[in-house]
C-alpha cells in the first residue's frame, strides 16, 4: 500500500471507521437548527478532530467556521438544542474524565446520541467492545447498541430510532483502525466505470477518501491506497463504482476486518 494511505493533519486514512460512523450520523441527523453534530473524531495518529473534518480533504484547518461546532452547553442563549449527537473516541469514553465531560451533554437535549468510535486495540474484541457498552450505560445512557459504521443501512436504522426516542442513547460503533488492518487485509480496492462514470463529486464530496481523486473527465481510485472500506459504494448515486466485496454480506466484511486486525 502507498504512503497515501497514512494519516496527515485532519485527514483520515481511507477506510478509517470514524469516517463511516461521521456519515452515518450526518445523514440520520438531518439538517437544521436545533440539530448539533459535535465532539471529538479523532483517533490516536491524527489526534482531536472535528467530525466534520472527517470528511473535509483539506482537514480541520481549512472547514468553514461555521461547521466548527462545539459542544452545547445548558442554560446557553443559543437556539434550543432538539437533538444531539456527540463523537467519542472509545479511549476518552474509557477515561476516569469522561464523566465530568460528558454530564452537561445529556442536559442540552431531549435526545442525545453518544457515537462511540470503538476502532482502537482495545475494541478489538468481543469483551472490549461490550465493555464500551456497560461504561455508557455507567454513564447514564438508557441503552447501548452496537452496529458496524460501515453497514450504513442498519446504522442508519439505529440511529433513527434512538433520535425518536427521548433520553440518552448510546451507539457503539465497531470497528478496527485502518491502520490495525495494514499488510493483513489486502482487500481489492474499489473500481470507478470510466464510462459511466457522469463526474457528480458526489463519491469525493460526501466521503473525503483520500482515495477518491478528479482526474478530468471523471474520478478515479488509487488502487494502492485504497482500503476496501466501500464507503463510496454506498453513496454512489449512479451505481457507477463496483466492489469486488459485492456478494459479502455486511457481516461477513466486518469479520474479515476484524480478523486483519487480530493479526
Amino acid at each position: 500500500m502507498s504512503a497515501t494511505t497514512y494519516p496527515t493533519a485532519g485527514v483520515s486514512c481511507p477506510g478509517c471507521p470514524h469516517r463511516a460512523a461521521y456519515l452515518a450520523c450526518k445523514e440520520a441527523l438531518g439538517r437544521g437548527r436545533g440539530r448539533v453534530l459535535c465532539g471529538d473524531a479523532g483517533c490516536s495518529n491524527v489526534g482531536h478532530m472535528h467530525p466534520a473534518a472527517t470528511t473535509c480533504p483539506g482537514g480541520e484547518r481549512e472547514l468553514l467556521d461555521r461547521y466548527k461546532v462545539s459542544a452545547p452547553r445548558p442554560g446557553a442563549p443559543d437556539a434550543p438544542v432538539e437533538a444531539c449527537i456527540h463523537l467519542v473516541p472509545d479511549s476518552e469514553l474509557a477515561g476516569q474524565d469522561a464523566a465530568s465531560d460528558l454530564a452537561d451533554i445529556r442536559q442540552v437535549s431531549p435526545v442525545v446520541v453518544l457515537a462511540v468510535l470503538a476502532s482502537s486495540s482495545d475494541a478489538l474484541t468481543r469483551e472490549g467492545i461490550e465493555a464500551l457498552g456497560e461504561r455508557a450505560l455507567e454513564l447514564g445512557c438508557a441503552d447501548a447498541v452496537v452496529v458496524d459504521p460501515f453497514d450504513t443501512q442498519r446504522a442508519g436504522s439505529v440511529l433513527a430510532a434512538a433520535l425518536e426516542a427521548p433520553g440518552v442513547h448510546a451507539v457503539v460503533f465497531a470497528s478496527p483502525c485502518a491502520q490495525l488492518q495494514r499488510g493483513a487485509y489486502e482487500a481489492e480496492p474499489v473500481e470507478i466505470d470510466a464510462y459511466a462514470c457522469t463526474s457528480c463529486h458526489r463519491c469525493q464530496q460526501v466521503t473525503g477518501c483520500p482515495a477518491i481523486g478528479f482526474a478530468p473527465p471523471v474520478f478515479r481510485v488509487d488502487a494502492q491506497a485504497c482500503a476496501g472500506c466501500d464507503l463510496c459504494v454506498s453513496y454512489c448515486r449512479t451505481h457507477v463504482i463496483y466492489s469486488p466485496r459485492s456478494r459479502m454480506t455486511p457481516e461477513e466484511r466486518s469479520r474479515a476486518r476484524f480478523a486483519a486486525a487480530a493479526q
